[in-house]
């Protein structure tokens, strides 16, 4: 889906002067992208979707101007999206341009140059191993170089006018978390409470939507699953994680209810685990590790005073994660991970864990500021009561 970003035109500039900045530090005469969020957060061109039958490049040299590389099958979009001028279509399908490509290197005194790409940490190239091994024979003495961490490092600090478009995309959840646990009744199939949330999302402007669903005793482990068709029952929690984007940028966190009203044991677990999230919320600031939040979790959760059947951060790996372009994107709070907290980072807080009547994980989206943090997901926390018969 083509989603016209709400960024100002002039922002684009500024970063691939930052870019410059990190490619002068790293040796680097060019950085050349493929399909992905990287292109267009400095394109502007709207979240292209991968293809790899008409893949994108966007080069952009340390000198001169950017040039976009696309298929003549999304030209005109490519015009009317982007801010780069110096836009050459090619019309081959399936193949990298290479001829085209290597002519616009040999103008800007590029070729046997140093040229950063996407080859590393969380990086990926829309276009096929044996495609990536013809252009790289073709550019001949090019050393080629991981651009992953400059990469990382400009996309984690987000602008204001980012933080904009996150505070709307998690504004836009709270509302549809509202409007469908209201809505929900008592031997409704899981399945329809899904397509109204979905429906929610869609009705206020929403593009790019994610959304799992789980209910039912032995159900509450299955936090990714899809819908299904059995009717919820009394006592039952109905546990949701969305997301979903504006301009481009994801919002991602889970509100839970129960049919009827809880018992004294969801009440209990899930008034635990808002505690538990929410005072690794105040650990939120600058020059605090990722991996610290990460442990404080882990040894929060090992002491809930009840039984778990499983703990959802210790079976991902982390216990939250950046998000802005990719709904999961650097830094991970895990304890592998000692990134450091700057101003502008924005991150999840997810520390969970599942049991015989419940999922309870309250997931929070949270951007670092100066002084500390800003909560973004501003929904209840508490367990709405979904209506009984």
């Amino acid at each position: 889906m083509i989603e016209k970003a709400l960024i100002p035109e002039e922002e684009y500039p500024q970063r691939l002067e930052r870019l410059r900045a990190l490619m002068l530090e790293k040796r680097l005469d060019a950085v050349l992208l493929g399909t992905g969020t990287n292109l267009a957060y400095f394109s502007g061109y709207p979240s292209p979707a991968k293809s790899v039958c008409r893949p994108f490049f966007l080069l952009l040299p340390f000198r001169g101007d950017p040039v976009f590389f696309s298929h003549s099958g999304h030209k005109a979009e490519a015009i009317r999206f982007s801010w780069i001028k110096d836009l050459r279509d090619y019309a081959e399908l399936s193949r990298v341009p290479v001829d085209i490509i290597l002519d616009v290197l040999g103008e800007r005194g590029l070729l046997n140059k140093a040229i950063g790409m996407e080859l590393g940490f969380e990086q990926s190239l829309d276009i096929s191993y044996l495609e990536f091994c013809r252009l790289r024979e073709s550019l001949g003495e090019t050393k080629l170089v991981d651009a992953s961490e400059i990469l990382w490092r400009m996309r984690m600090i987000k602008s204001e006018n980012e933080i904009a478009c996150l505070r709307k995309a998690c504004r836009i959840v709270s509302d549809a978390y509202a409007t469908t646990f209201s809505s929900a009744r008592e031997g409704l199939p899981e399945r329809q409470i899904y397509k109204t949330m979905r429906a929610c999302l869609e009705d206020a402007g929403a593009s790019n939507i994610f959304l799992v669903i789980t209910s039912g005793k032995g159900n509450y482990d299955l936090v990714t699953k899809p819908p299904d068709d059995r009717p919820i029952q009394k006592g039952e929690m109905v546990w949701m994680d969305a997301g979903c984007t504006v301009s481009g940028y994801w919002s991602d966190f889970s509100r839970a209810g129960v049919v009827g009203e809880p018992s004294a044991q969801q009440a209990h677990a899930q008034e635990l685990i808002h505690q538990i999230t929410w005072e690794a919320v105040k650990k939120v600031r600058p020059g605090i590790t990722a991996s610290s939040i990460a442990r404080f979790c882990y040894e929060r959760l090992a002491q809930v005073d009840f039984p778990i059947t499983s703990s959802i951060g210790a079976l991902a790996s982390r216990i939250g994660h950046g998000v802005g372009l990719n709904i999961t994107e650097p830094p991970h709070l895990g304890v592998h991970d000692d990134t450091v907290l700057e101003p502008g980072m924005v991150i999840t807080l997810e520390p969970g864990v599942a049991t015989e009547y419940g999922t309870f994980h309250i997931e929070e989206n949270i951007v670092v500021t100066a002084e500390g943090c800003e909560v973004l997901s501003q929904s209840p926390r508490h367990l709405y009561r979904i209506a009984t018969k």
